[in-house]
């Protein structure tokens, strides 16, 4: 037992040392040839960099996608006339959507109260790009929206400062206000507490009751950091929120249990006999759910990995080939050493570990190389783009494992050539 352990400690040791050795050749190799190594080293850059670069986006994509989904929740409808997709037709026939008419207060008030496979129901409605007012401070292009009380229950809403509406301030419909946290910054910048000030909103006076924590832009929520929030019954006393230029949106939200096709059946019957609509009539209005734009984008982000794995893949072969090539000349270099480590008793095998080692740390290199590139763009673009990318250890761990294995195959072959070498014929070139 104990000649066992005294045997692979020594056959360890022998590894390190061949390990060791292979680096410094490497380390050697670069040095000398230095614009020929480069050249063979950037197929294998440009592979890792396209598909980690490729695979890093995706997966921050993704992951503002479920944070947003977790957010807004899966169990949310949005009633209202257009929507989200082509459906079951290949184009989207907006043309028919646009003459539909909106949903409206009366609707949502039938909905509320009758449908019993919801916990939530609430009405919004936006007023686009309007100017906000604080004594000498304005704010441009904020959206105006104009909800329910039960948006907050819905909508999960965080606040940073103050409160929700009441009921009393949502149904008696009173001049108060809950604002997104760049219209904060914007309209009270330095340490200013929003909370309690009068701000003109819609050409009215408005007191601001809660600020709202920063959200940041998702690809399935919209950010409520640059909207204002008020009573939906606010904005009825002054503007008219059923008329034909009306664009009102319904939310519902799914009870505790209830799947969202119970639901759905249990509000197109609803809004059918009060828009009596005949039997063979369509529906003149849509039920979009965040999982239909969800599952969109999961297709155009497969559709991306194979595309970067495509471009990846081409890269990776010619890098293959350029270590394959750095490889075959390191051979052809070092055969009298090859042949003298022979004639001293080098094993085939290790002289094949130590050219598959040297194979396998190029590409290690190539592969930091690459590496360093896609967290030098994912940096910029997250700094440009006010966008979260970030670079996964998973990543990181799968491109150096395709590195590792690209070195092994094209390495294979001319480690097996140097360890195949007779001492005597090799010592003689």
């Amino acid at each position: 037992m104990a000649g066992h352990h005294n045997a692979l400690l020594s056959s360890m040791g022998v590894l390190l040392k061949v390990l060791q050795e292979s680096f410094i050749l490497v380390i050697q190799e670069l040095r000398s040839n230095i614009l020929r190594s480069m050249l063979s080293l950037l197929g294998v850059t440009i592979g890792i960099f396209c598909i980690i670069a490729v695979l890093s986006a995706v997966d921050s994509l993704k992951r503002n996608l479920e944070s947003g989904l977790d957010r807004l929740g899966s169990n949310v409808l949005y009633v209202q006339k257009w929507a989200w997709g082509p459906g079951d037709n290949e184009e989207y026939p907006w043309w028919e959507y646009i003459k539909r008419p909106s949903p409206s207060y009366r609707e949502y008030r039938i909905l509320a109260t009758r449908l019993e496979s919801a916990d939530a129901v609430a009405i919004e409605t936006f007023r686009n790009s309007r100017l906000i007012k604080y004594e000498r401070h304005t704010v441009r292009n904020v959206d105006v929206a104009a909800v329910t009380n039960e948006f907050d229950r819905i909508y999960n809403l965080v606040f940073a400062a103050g409160r929700w509406f009441s009921s009393s301030e949502s149904q008696g419909g009173q001049p108060v206000v809950v604002i997104g946290a760049t219209v904060a910054e914007e309209l009270f910048p330095g340490k200013t507490s929003p909370v309690g000030k009068q701000i003109w909103v819609l050409g009215n006076k408005v007191r601001v009751i809660g600020v709202l924590e920063k959200e940041g832009e998702s690809l399935v929520d919209f950010s409520y950091d640059e909207v204002v929030l008020l009573p939906f019954e606010y904005l009825r006393r002054f503007s008219d929120t059923d008329g034909p230029f009306a664009d009102n949106l319904l939310l519902v939200q799914a009870a505790e249990g209830v799947d969202n096709k119970t639901v759905i059946e249990e509000i197109t019957p609803l809004l059918r006999s009060v828009r009596r609509l005949k039997p063979m009539e369509n529906d003149d209005f849509s039920i979009n759910e965040v999982t239909v734009a969800t599952n969109a984008l999961k297709q155009s982000f497969g559709i991306l990995n194979i595309i970067g794995f495509i471009i990846g893949g081409f890269a990776l072969l010619v890098g293959g080939f350029g270590i394959a090539n750095i490889m075959f000349v390191s051979v052809r270099e070092r055969t009298p050493m090859i042949g003298i480590k022979k004639s001293l008793g080098a094993k085939n095998h290790f002289i094949l570990i130590e050219f598959l080692l040297e194979a396998v740390l190029l590409c290690l290199i190539g592969c930091a190389l690459g590496l360093l590139m896609v967290w030098g763009l994912l940096s910029i673009l997250e700094k440009t783009m006010n966008f979260e990318f970030v670079l996964s250890t998973g990543n990181i761990l799968f491109g150096t494992i395709v590195s590792t294995f690209l070195g092994l195959v094209f390495g294979i072959i001319p480690a097996w050539m140097a360890s195949r070498m007779d001492p005597v014929e090799a010592m003689r070139k």
